[in-house]
C-alpha cells in the first residue's frame, strides 16, 4: 500500500505538468472565414483563427487590395481579411521623425481599410466590397 501511495504522489506532479502540452494542438486553428474583427467575442474564444494567406504577385498594398477584392467577391472572407490587414500594414510602413512615431497615420487609405474591415466583421459584405472597389479605383 505504501509504495503505491509514494508512486502516486511522485507521478501526480508529472501528470499535471504534462496536461498543458497535451491540451495544445501543434497547429493553430485555421478558418476560411473572417473573424476576431469586432472586439467582443460573445462567448467565443478570444484566440483568432489562422487565416488563409493570399497569393500575390508582389508585396504591395495594391496587390493585397486586389487579392482582398477577389477573395471577398468569391465569399472567402478569411482570405479577404488577411489581404486587407496585409495591405494596411504596407500602407503603415512610412518614414517619420522619431518624435512623430506614435502619431497615427493620416493616410485616407488606412482609414478606408479600417472601414472595410469593420463592415466585413459586421457581415456587411456588399458594403465592404463597394468600399474596397472605391479604394482600388483611387490607387
Amino acid at each position: 500500500m505504501r509504495p503505491l501511495l509514494v508512486a502516486s504522489l511522485l507521478m501526480t506532479p508529472l501528470l499535471l505538468a504534462a496536461l498543458p502540452a497535451v491540451a495544445q494542438d501543434s497547429a493553430s486553428p485555421s478558418s476560411p472565414n473572417a473573424g476576431n474583427l469586432m472586439g467582443g467575442m460573445g462567448g467565443m474564444s478570444g484566440i483568432a483563427s489562422k487565416l488563409p494567406i493570399p497569393g500575390v504577385a508582389d508585396d504591395s498594398a495594391q496587390s493585397y487590395l486586389k487579392a482582398a477584392r477577389s477573395a471577398l467577391a468569391s465569399g472567402k472572407t478569411g482570405m479577404a481579411q488577411e489581404a486587407l490587414e496585409r495591405a494596411e500594414s504596407r500602407l503603415l510602413d512610412r518614414d517619420v521623425a522619431p518624435s512623430q512615431a506614435a502619431s497615427p497615420s493620416s493616410d485616407p487609405s488606412v482609414t478606408a481599410i479600417s472601414q472595410i474591415l469593420q463592415n466585413l466583421g459586421a457581415g456587411k459584405k456588399a458594403e465592404a466590397l463597394q468600399l474596397l472597389d472605391a479604394l482600388i479605383a483611387k490607387m
